[in-house]
């Protein structure tokens, strides 16, 4: 995947963004990395909805999803920094490595309600997304875009203070008990 990230990078396929964060409870100055990388379907399906993939690492434990999803981030790094020097944003590439390094920087889909809601339902069938009657957890997701997120923490860029929304401190246990956050 790092590879396909990197040569997606080299020919400007990766879309880059500095996304200032929409929450009326954030401080105004607060903004985090965004990308947007095209994967390969087979790559896009072994990710989400694999045996071993990013939710069934969460699924085992939301610690184990946490690592696998920190392993992910920090692999995609070189890929995104390339995209950095090719489309460069309006802060400088450190604010956006601190961004994309602090603890609450995540991967997931692209459009990811729509590509959830147009996949069909209750073909993952997980003992426990099942007894939590998950919904859009249990569908198997594998959108005509194939792109993932990188998205990085929020962070005040003129001190490096991150931030966090309180619902999204819970979002690793959310993944575990229902396969969506």
């Amino acid at each position: 995947m790092a590879n396909d990230a990197e040569q997606s990078a080299d020919q400007g396929k990766i879309r880059v963004a500095w996304e200032p964060a929409i929450d009326p409870d954030a401080p105004a100055e607060l903004a985090r990395l965004w990308a947007q990388i095209p994967v390969a379907e087979v790559v896009f399906d072994q990710l989400f909805n694999g045996r071993s993939g990013y939710r069934a690492q969460f699924y085992l434990s939301p610690g184990d999803g946490l690592i696998f999803n920190r392993a992910i981030v920090d692999t995609l790094m070189p890929a995104i920094k390339l995209a950095y020097t090719i489309t460069p944003l309006p802060v400088p590439l450190k604010v956006v490595e601190h961004s994309i390094r602090a603890a609450h920087s995540k991967i997931w889909l692209f459009e990811d309600k729509d590509a959830f809601d147009r996949a069909p339902e209750n073909i993952l069938n997980p003992p426990r997304w099942v007894a939590n009657r998950a919904t859009r957890g249990r569908r198997i997701p594998l959108p005509p875009h194939l792109s993932i997120d990188v998205k990085g923490t929020f962070i005040n860029p003129a001190i490096g203070k991150p931030w966090v929304h309180e619902y999204k401190l819970d979002r690793a246990e959310d993944l575990h008990a229902n396969g969506f956050a």
